[in-house]
């Protein structure tokens, strides 16, 4: 009898995960439209969309792999989520087709949050807080205006008209931040490049190790750029108070100035490194001993500060 209901109620567990592969969902429920919503998706397609109604609607198909799906409010709280089979020896490694494909249509001000271990996730307009955490696939978001955190490790990152301070992280793939209206900015990347464009991003932190930075900038008052064996360009105007920093190991450093400029340079290289000065009249002081050499000067007033360091790339000062 014992084994006739575990046969039982394996079959039953089987027959239910079956019916959820691939089943179509069209759910919907009222919520306050300052409330949050967490959505948690293992793979697939999740694609956010703003609503007029104080409602949020999920539409579309669940994975194949799915054995149950979430949605339901906790406190300020709706959550969607898709559970799979995670500890049962489930593989992420087929293609995203496989997984869920989901439209969600919430209130334009809902904190957003989602979740995801191989999904791609494209969203636009929202106005609130805005967190997307992947461990592989790509990120594209437009028109967020409340503070932006995007991270995955293996994807792409892809940002347009974000007026919210935004946070961008991504192992290897790129990130490319454009037409962007607010004040601050942080990107980090590791093997992918960095592309930054705004004409309002004052206060600005870029990292990254193997690959490229380059930002087009309006006027600087703080700015942070770090890589390895990458190579950086920076091209901005300079705040009265400016302090702009860059580090380089082998990468070359690039900067192209525009506007008036008063402030105090001083450019360092060491192990075969290159200064090579656009700016003024300046020379490079190489030294006495070893191969390092500086360059040191001021322009204008000299109430901004901008400092480079390389170990053996080369850093070039010249106006745009």
């Amino acid at each position: 009898m014992k084994i006739f209901i575990t046969l039982l109620s394996s079959a039953l567990l089987l027959a239910t995960s079956s019916a959820l592969a691939h089943e179509k969902v069209d759910k919907e429920l009222d919520v306050s439209p300052t409330s949050k919503l967490s959505i948690d998706n293992m793979r697939g397609k999740l694609e956010l969309i703003t609503s007029e109604t104080d409602s949020v609607r999920v539409v579309g198909t669940l994975d194949e792999e799915a054995e149950e799906f979430i949605f339901e409010k906790r406190g300020n709280t709706l959550y969607v989520e898709v559970k799979t089979p995670q500890n049962k020896g489930f593989s992420f490694s087929s293609s995203d087709s496989d997984g869920s494909d989901l439209k969600v249509y919430a209130p334009e001000s809902m904190d957003i949050d989602v979740k995801g271990v191989s999904m791609d996730v494209s969203a636009a307009g929202f106005t609130n807080d805005f967190d997307v955490r992947l461990v592989s696939g790509n990120i594209s978001v437009s028109d967020i205006s409340g503070l932006i955190h995007l991270k995955t490790v293996s994807g792409n990152i892809n940002s347009m008209r974000a007026s919210g301070n935004g946070s961008f992280e991504t192992v290897s793939g790129d990130i490319t931040d454009t037409e962007n209206t607010s004040a601050e900015g942080s990107y980090q990347a590791v093997s992918g490049d960095i592309i930054v464009e705004s004409d309002s991003l004052s206060d600005i932190t870029m990292q990254s190790v193997s690959g490229d930075i380059n930002a087009i900038l309006g006027i600087l008052s703080h700015a942070k750029m770090t890589t390895v064996s990458g190579d950086a360009q920076l091209t901005s105007g300079l705040a009265e108070s400016a302090r702009v920093e860059a580090k380089s190991v082998s990468g070359d450093l690039d900067f192209e100035w525009r506007g008036d400029l008063h402030a105090n340079f001083s450019i360092k290289s060491n192990a075969g490194g290159k200064i090579t000065n656009r700016l003024t009249d300046d020379k490079v002081e190489k030294a006495e001993w070893g191969p390092s050499s500086t360059l040191e000067f001021k322009l204008g007033d000299a109430t901004a500060d901008v400092s480079a360091t390389t170990v053996s790339g080369e850093i070039t000062l010249s106006k745009d």
